[in-house]
């Protein structure tokens, strides 16, 4: 049987950090290949991208992904760090290496979009392929 490839998109909270243990707990390691990846927004002020905040974004999600890659220690782990919009950079992801499942979590706001969040809920509309959202 072919591994599963799985896309999961971290932003560093601890709740993000959630979908690696969801993963885990229902993933054979010898089952899945996963990649982890984090998306940073650029910010741009008068149509000027800061470069220091550029060094000190890819700086942190790097060790953002690192985190992560220690938490899932003993699968077989890629990782990926962008800049861009989260719920288009996901997407573009997922279709660029035939992603099979999205694993995400959802927010701790209330509403349907506020539920899931925002990001996911663009992402839920998108995907061609399954999406779980991890509970909290």
């Amino acid at each position: 049987m072919a591994k599963k490839k799985i896309l999961v998109p971290i932003d560093g909270t601890e709740r993000s950090m959630h979908s690696l243990e969801f993963i885990k707990g229902i993933f054979d390691k010898d089952s899945v290949d996963i990649e982890i990846m984090n998306v940073k927004e650029l910010v741009f002020i008068d149509g000027i991208s800061l470069s220091e905040e550029i060094k000190n974004s890819e700086a942190l999600g790097r060790k953002i992904l690192d985190k992560a890659e220690e938490i899932m220690e003993g699968y077989n782990v890629s990782v990926y760090f962008t800049f861009g919009y989260p719920g288009d950079e996901i997407i573009r992801k997922a279709k660029e290496d035939d992603i099979d499942i999205i694993v995400m979590t959802k927010s701790t706001k209330k509403g349907l979009t506020r539920m899931i969040g925002s990001v996911t809920a663009s992402v839920v509309k998108q995907a061609k392929c399954i999406v779980m959202i991890v509970p909290e």
